[in-house]
């Protein structure tokens, strides 16, 4: 549904990129939205063309929608105005208040030690020679997370530490436009060197079937302190017991967004790699961050508690009540290669 007070969107054009005319999978077993089922005698999802598509659509129709809750104990119904979707702008505020929340938690515990590592963990988009769906790509790519974890906490095992993987697209004219890449920032008490890191980097390799050797080197590896003033003295730092460096991080939460991708933008206005990457992120129910335990206690130290008396019933769109399933968060889904068609 569209807002006539809405400013008109920018004129957008699909991609004739071979990729983007990929079925978003060709596995079965694979969780989807139900509005990206095909009905197709060749697939059993949309292409990767037709996931934007839905997913522009969503994003309209997502405009003046309001939510109704209900009181599990007494029965009592709300309505709350429509919420702001992790894609809309003016879910960056929170996403950016998040990334505070967690640059106050670190500095506040690692203080003028504080170091940042950024990590970087790819997967080719053609190791055959034909464009990956995005939805294998992503997945293939993430198959080494559990022995990455494993290693980071190895590595990591004699500093105190947290950290946050994020999900970007690559951008540019290269073949591996749209498809993901998975940042790791590593936030650490103390200097650490990144060949301390290679270990975690071998994991990737070992486990991500599409994972490249060539491309995972230490040298890639970005350590930087965070916080230092550029106009200290160096006999302050030098008291500090730090080295000066005049590419100290300032801003680490505007450096996270920067990777992060954290836009206030229209996201209908948004450049095509980044919507192709959001119709993926949409259609799988992926999240774009994962942060560790420690991370995320941190980001959530000032969030109020929930209320879990409250259960989302129904949406209302221009007094039309529509009632959703609770378990399912009101998503229809349906699985590749095993739900028939309704």
């Amino acid at each position: 549904m569209t807002n006539p007070a809405d400013p008109p969107e920018r004129p957008f054009k699909l991609s004739a990129r071979q990729s983007r005319k990929q079925p978003l999978t060709e596995r079965d077993g694979v969780t989807l939205r139900e509005e990206l089922r095909s009905y197709s005698l060749n697939q059993d999802c949309k292409t990767w063309n037709g996931a934007i598509r839905e997913w522009r659509s969503y994003i309209r129709d997502k405009r003046g929608v309001d939510r109704i809750y209900e009181n599990t104990e007494t029965g009592e119904e709300v309505v709350a105005g429509s919420s702001p979707h992790r894609f809309a702008k003016d879910y960056a505020d929170t996403q950016y208040a998040k990334l505070k929340d967690l640059e106050r938690g670190v500095k506040e515990r690692f203080g003028r030690r504080l170091h940042t590592a950024m990590l970087t963990l790819t997967g080719s988009s053609r190791p055959d020679g034909e464009p990956l769906p995005p939805v294998d790509h992503l997945d293939q790519l993430l198959e080494s997370w559990d022995s990455v974890s494993r290693e980071l906490r190895r590595v990591l095992s004699d500093y105190r530490s947290a950290r946050l993987a994020i999900l970007e697209p690559h951008p540019g004219n290269g073949p591996n436009n749209g498809y993901f890449h998975v940042h790791v920032a590593v936030f650490v008490d103390g200097e650490i060197a990144a060949e301390e890191f290679e270990p975690v980097l071998d994991r990737h390799v070992d486990h991500s079937p599409i994972a490249e050797p060539e491309q995972h080197t230490t040298d890639d590896i970005q350590v930087r302190h965070v916080g230092a003033s550029r106009d200290w003295k160096y006999n302050h730092a030098l008291a500090e017991g730090l080295s000066w460096d005049s590419e100290s991080i300032h801003n680490l939460a505007g450096y996270l967004a920067e990777y992060l991708g954290t836009s206030w933008d229209d996201p209908l206005d948004q450049p095509e790699h980044i919507q192709a990457a959001n119709a993926v992120l949409w259609a799988t129910e992926r999240q774009r961050w994962r942060p560790c335990q420690t991370a995320q206690q941190i980001m959530s130290l000032d969030q109020p508690e929930p209320d879990a008396c409250w259960e989302l019933v129904a949406v209302e769109v221009e007094g039309d009540r529509r009632p959703v399933d609770p378990d399912q968060g009101g998503v229809d889904r349906f699985e590749t290669g095993f739900d028939p068609p309704p």
